[in-house]
């Protein structure tokens, strides 16, 4: 089988597209977590791993694994961060730009080339390629080359982990963007060969690694409540942690 990162013939690991650490809070007591489908033919099941499938030879995997690591890391709060809170607003500084650039770009580029239905709205055309020949060798790019902008998930100003969302499509002052949610941030990436808007720019991470975040409600973020009432509609909302 052919890697879809090095394009080179081997044998394909289990890959996840979003990693394995972003489920952990997604566990019940039997390390399962329950998957929730809007469509009506479809039962509600249980899953003991993250969502993966044959993409990545095993020396990607690998490639991958090391900014991988440094962002658990982060989330575990074993990395030495400045984070200072005003308002809505949390800025960090003292991020590894390469590091943390890289795994937010692979996990958008994995949801583009994979096959499984929960990222089948992630269609990138023409910045797959791109976007893959950034991530296989090592390039984060300039902040405002495929830019992402994070919104912690909060709900009665207590943080949400327990949520990992089907990302979804939508627009951005005239420029595609795609939606994802996992490990308690709202990730909105903007997919575009155009300058991003000056808006969104006091978000992005900059080279010295320093990010500014703007919590969101989970009120207030639409696409979450649309799904939330398309299950509810069709009897699956129910009994989830």
């Amino acid at each position: 089988m052919i890697c879809r990162l090095c394009h080179k013939e081997a044998i394909l690991e289990n890959s996840h597209v979003i990693p394995e650490f972003m489920y952990s809070s997604l566990y019940d007591e039997k390390h399962r977590f329950q998957v929730l489908s809007t469509e009506r033919e479809e039962k509600n099941s249980f899953e003991q791993k993250g969502i993966r499938e044959a993409l990545l030879c095993s020396d990607c995997e690998n490639q991958l694994s090391q900014s991988e690591r440094y962002v658990s890391l982060v989330f575990r709060g074993d990395i030495d961060l400045t984070i200072e809170k005003d308002g809505k607003l949390i800025i960090i500084d003292g991020l590894n730009y390469k590091a943390f650039r890289l795994f937010a770009l692979s996990v958008l580029w994995r949801a583009g080339v994979s096959t499984k239905q929960m990222f089948e709205q992630v269609k990138l055309g023409p910045h797959e390629e791109i976007l893959r020949q950034m991530v296989l060798n090592n390039d984060p790019g300039t902040p405002e080359t495929y830019p992402f902008i994070l919104s912690p998930l909060v709900h009665l100003g207590k943080p949400q982990f327990n949520s990992i969302v089907q990302p979804t499509p939508s627009r951005l002052n005239g420029h595609f963007v795609y939606r994802f949610v996992f490990g308690g941030l709202v990730w909105v990436f903007l997919v575009s060969s155009h300058k991003p808007p000056d808006s969104i720019e006091p978000a992005i991470i900059s080279r010295d690694g320093k990010l500014t975040m703007c919590t969101s409600e989970l009120e207030d973020v639409s696409f979450i409540l649309n799904m939330a009432r398309e299950l509810k509609k069709h009897g699956k909302f129910k009994g989830t942690r």
